[in-house]
């Protein structure tokens, strides 16, 4: 007996009922072709507190035991089907009383008040019913006939040791895998009736799920491989061996998965949140019909004017005298030029260019000679537009736009009137 202060999990864990329902769905999975999915924590979860995970399963197995019956998906019909269909079987696929007999639809409410071991029990026979079937006798033949081993529908244990316990493993990728412990218990109770005879010996089962996860396994394994037992520590190595590498894959693959769910639940949640956030709201004052408050209003308001306007008149007044600043600057001639007789701004100037021959340019030139030495023009033999030998080279540089207000000539300009004041000596010299 289970003590009556467990929790349901420990409760269902401790019945071997449970571990052949989720041997029922790995072996026969292809014939139910119900693609459940669900983990066996799922399945006890469900069995806790019914869910449509739990009509799920009844309804993939109803499916396959006739007669069908028909708006089987529709909410709790699968409860009134399966007490429909227990109640002929219940004494060929279980024992004790039938606790879910069809009762016009009261057992709704009744299966609703069960323990979590009652349905376990029900689901159960439901699978048992289901496995009575011809087309699951027809799948193993078919199986058999291909080569598939015979343990895959006759579970065999891993193990066992001196003191009478058994050891068996099962699982999948979907479900999971569990390590199981069996003890058997042989009573004999003496006939006081009668001399030197004993009464028929009573066997007692015990069955506990001892590993679910990653961790239990590890532990399990390195307990029993330290045992005194030779069978004991044989069963650790096996599982060391052969079965933690397998639920070490799976432990990373659930892994996976989570992080991924988790990952799509923030975006979508990321993404709900910025969808449904509200506007920005603005502080608004009061709402107030009073004469005096609106005098106020609108006073701040001519003043709030007067100062915007009064900023941007001294903001104009500081550009223009930038302005100015730079023009009177940009007009200037730099001192230590290498152009000779600086006082005329207009009339012949004969200019000496580094490297180059001495240019004459006239009072004919329609452009006056203001040209400025900038740090552009520190190698003027190239800047310029002047070869060493004198004669001109197109310029590789766009045309420079005046400043405004200034009598600056950018060196195009003035790169246009030497070259026609050589031309024009040329002319006078021909």
């Amino acid at each position: 007996m289970s003590e009556p202060n467990l929790e349901p999990v420990q409760l269902l864990r401790q019945r071997w009922e449970l571990a052949s329902v989720l041997n029922f769905f790995r072996v026969f999975e292809p014939l139910i072709k119900a693609e459940l999915h669900l983990s066996a924590e799922e399945i006890e979860a469900a069995l806790i507190s019914p869910n449509d995970d739990l009509a799920r399963v009844h309804i993939a197995l109803l499916k396959g035991i006739p007669p069908a019956i028909k708006n089987v998906k529709e909410r709790n019909v699968w409860i009134t089907a399966t007490s429909k269909k227990l109640a002929p079987w219940w004494q060929w696929v279980a024992e004790g009383e039938n606790p879910l007999k069809p009762e016009n639809g009261k057992e709704i409410t009744t299966y609703a008040q069960l323990n979590p071991v009652t349905r376990l029990l029900i689901l159960k026979a439901v699978c048992e019913l289901r496995g009575e079937q011809e087309d699951v006798l027809r799948y193993i033949t078919d199986e058999l006939k291909m080569g598939r081993p015979i343990m895959n529908f006759r579970k065999e244990s891993i193990g066992s040791n001196r003191k009478g316990f058994i050891f068996w493993y099962d699982g999948d990728s979907d479900l999971g895998y569990r390590l199981y412990r069996e003890e058997v218990k042989i009573e004999f109770k003496p006939n006081w009736n009668r001399k030197c005879c004993l009464t028929k010996p009573k066997m007692i089962f015990q069955w506990e799920t001892i590993a679910t996860n990653l961790g239990e396994f590890q532990e399990i394994s390195e307990k029993m491989m330290s045992s005194e037992d030779i069978n004991e520590a044989a069963t650790g190595e096996r599982l060391k061996v052969e079965i933690l590498p397998i639920v070490e894959a799976l432990h990373k693959k659930r892994e996976r998965k989570l992080k991924r769910q988790q990952k799509e639940a923030m975006m979508l949640d990321a993404f709900h949140i910025s969808k449904r956030s509200p506007r920005k709201c603005r502080d608004r004052r009061p709402v107030c019909y009073n004469y005096d408050d609106y005098d106020q209003r609108i006073n701040e308001a001519i003043n709030l004017a007067e100062n915007l306007k009064k900023d941007v008149n001294l903001h104009e007044g500081s550009a223009t005298g930038a302005l100015q600043s730079h023009s009177a600057t940009s007009s200037k001639v730099d001192s230590d030029s290498d152009f000779t007789n600086p006082d005329s701004d207009y009339g012949e100037k004969r200019v000496t260019i580094r490297g180059g021959p001495k240019i004459t340019c006239s009072q004919n030139s329609n452009l006056p000679v203001v040209l400025r030495r900038s740090k552009r023009n520190a190698d003027t033999s190239n800047q310029m537009g002047y070869r060493r030998d004198g004669k001109l080279e197109a310029k590789k540089r766009l045309r420079q736009r005046p400043v405004v207000n200034t009598d600056y000539v950018s060196d195009s300009e003035a790169d246009l009137c030497n070259y026609h004041e050589i031309r024009v000596s040329n002319t006078e010299s021909g």
